[in-house]
């Protein structure tokens, strides 16, 4: 079964690899049942995420995070906090100040990103 430091690892391996539009590792972590919900209220499933993230798709200038908390049970794992996105897509530049809860499952020895839903926040 996986810990909570796995966990983090791979939660901080998905986020950059959404930085890098790194799809194979985007493949390897999303799970084949994953369903997301987007900030604008669209269902996203792994096979929107990983045409958005194609390389020359969209560009991420920052992806942060902060108040980061986590908790364990069984095999699922839930990170909740609050985010920062910025970047492009196509002629399209964006910014959003969110919170986030990202579910994931522990399934064939690893951490899946599983389930997921943002809420835009007015930045302070």
């Amino acid at each position: 079964m996986g810990n909570e430091k796995t966990l983090l690892a791979v939660f901080e391996e998905l986020k950059e690899a959404l930085i890098e539009c790194n799809v194979n590792i985007l493949e390897k972590i999303i799970s084949d049942d994953y369903q997301g919900f987007s900030l604008n209220g669209t269902i996203e499933s792994k096979e929107n995420i990983l045409q958005t993230f194609k390389p020359g798709s969209i560009s991420l200038s920052e992806y942060s995070v902060e108040d980061i908390k986590c908790e364990m049970s069984n095999s699922f794992g839930i990170i909740t906090g609050k985010g920062r996105i910025e970047g492009r897509y196509g002629e399209y530049e964006f910014q959003h100040d969110v919170l986030f809860t990202d579910i994931f499952k522990f399934m064939n020895d690893s951490w899946q990103y599983y389930k997921s839903q943002v809420t835009e926040i007015n930045s302070a």
